[in-house]
């Protein structure tokens, strides 16, 4: 997935990067703090409509760094990383002292 690290990384599965039509290709980028992709629909680009806005955030709590994904501002998931034990969870530690 790339040389470099990033704590928010995005790969994209989509026709758009097939090699041949009517397959699936990806890409991928890596993202430090945060990242905002809206999202339009319609039948062009001229042609196209607001549809959602997709939030993704990190941010640094001591030793902990919390991760939240939001669409239309509502946060739909979240989970934590301890930078010290590697541990991963989505249940928010007992000693991290945020809303």
């Amino acid at each position: 997935m790339g040389n470099r690290s990033y704590p928010i990384y995005n790969v994209i599965d989509s026709c758009a990067y097939a090699s041949t039509p009517h397959k699936k290709g990806n890409k991928s980028y890596g993202v430090r703090d945060h990242s905002e992709i809206h999202v339009k629909v319609g039948s062009s680009g001229t042609h196209s409509n607001d549809f959602c806005t997709i939030k993704q955030t990190k941010r640094d709590f001591g030793d902990w760094s919390v991760f939240r994904l939001k669409v239309d501002n509502k946060i739909i998931k979240t989970a934590y990383f301890n930078k010290v034990t590697k541990h991963y969870t989505t249940r928010k530690p007992n000693s991290l002292n945020i809303k």
